[in-house]
Parts: structure tokens; C-alpha cells; sequence
């Protein structure tokens, strides 16, 4: 284990996520209108609890604070320990390399947004399709089972399980569970959303 994840680890407490094994549905009429126009900016605050078990390896569990920014310029992602300690910065700008900084001021660059991602947290996650999921929009392959009022309640794409739970009438969820078959497990809790240009 590299010094940089032990890092990680030491900052981010273990935590355990429940999985959801029940199957999605065909796509329900209007789903994918209910946010409205797909490229519109957020700016969101969620407390998260990552697992994750590789094939013939000990499972890791994290939990911490993410503040996510997204719009047409790019994504900056900023990782914190559950009591608001800072632990690393993402920046995915629209065009150009991707940009990790962590903690003690040491950085990594690359092309892949994701490859970055992974080594931060130790379990592959597509930031790219993140930040449709975390709207609950669904992509053009996905299977998806809407709730009463058309919004997302379960979503299937590129493997992943996604379930969702919202506060009232809101249009935006205010919980994701996503498993990628039982080997990776990421529960975000959303505090805060915020539209950007």
C-alpha cells in the first residue's frame, strides 16, 4: 500500500453501505425530463461512504465530505474527513489534463479523470457519468423504474445499480446508493444543491 493511500485512509473512517439487488425496469414516460435541460451546472455538498471489495483482496470502507462543482468549464471535486478536514482536490477542466492535489501539497496530473479518481479513493467510479447519475439522469442505454411523479426511483447503466431517494416533491434526489456488482458500493447523502450557468 502506497504512503498516499494510507494517507487517505487515515483521514477517511471506515463505514459500511447496504446493497440493492432488485432488478430496474423499463424506462417510464418523461424520466428523463424531470430536471429539465441535462447540461445545466450544479454545485453540490454531500456526505459519502464509498466500499469497495476486490476480487481476492480485503475490502476498504471510507466515509467524508465531497463538494462538487460542475459546469461547461469543467468539474472541480474537493474530498474532506468527516469533521470538514480537507483531503484532496480533483480538477477535470473541459479540455486539457486532469489535476489531483492532495493534503500535503503534492500533485499527480493525467488524462483520465477516472484514473485519478481511482487512485484517490481506491475503487473505480466514472466521474464523467457521476454527474448525470447524481441529477438521476439517466443515459440513452439505461433501464430505469420512475416513482409516482416520474423522477428516477431506480436506475440500471454501464452495470451499475442505481437507487434513489428525495425529500418531499423536490425534483433533485436527496440520496444515491450505486453498487457496480456488489464490488463497489458509494451511498451519497446530498445537503446542498445549487444550480450553476
Amino acid at each position: 500500500m502506497t504512503s498516499r493511500r494510507l494517507f487517505i485512509w487515515s483521514l477517511l473512517t471506515s463505514g459500511l453501505l447496504s446493497a440493492c439487488a432488485l432488478p430496474p425496469t423499463r424506462v417510464g414516460e418523461g424520466v428523463a425530463q424531470h430536471l429539465g435541460e441535462e447540461q445545466a451546472g450544479f454545485d453540490v455538498s454531500a456526505r459519502f461512504s464509498l466500499q469497495y471489495t476486490p476480487p481476492m483482496a480485503e475490502a476498504k470502507s471510507f466515509t467524508g465530505q465531497l463538494q462538487w462543482q460542475h459546469n461547461l468549464s469543467g468539474d472541480r471535486l474537493f474530498f474532506a474527513d468527516p469533521l470538514g478536514q480537507g483531503v484532496a482536490e480533483l480538477w477535470r477542466p473541459a479540455q486539457g489534463m486532469v489535476s489531483l492535489v492532495m493534503a500535503d501539497g503534492s500533485r499527480r496530473e493525467a488524462a483520465d479523470a477516472d484514473l485519478l479518481l481511482g487512485d484517490l479513493l481506491g475503487a473505480p467510479l466514472p466521474l464523467v457519468e457521476m454527474s448525470s447519475w447524481i441529477r438521476a439522469l439517466p443515459g440513452d442505454g439505461a433501464l430505469v423504474e420512475p416513482d409516482a411523479q416520474g423522477r428516477p426511483r431506480r436506475m440500471r447503466e454501464s452495470g451499475w445499480l442505481l437507487t434513489y431517494q428525495y425529500a418531499d416533491e423536490a425534483a433533485l434526489p436527496s440520496r444515491l446508493d450505486a453498487s457496480l456488482d456488489g464490488v463497489v458500493k458509494l451511498r451519497l447523502a446530498f445537503e446542498r444543491w445549487e444550480a450553476l450557468p
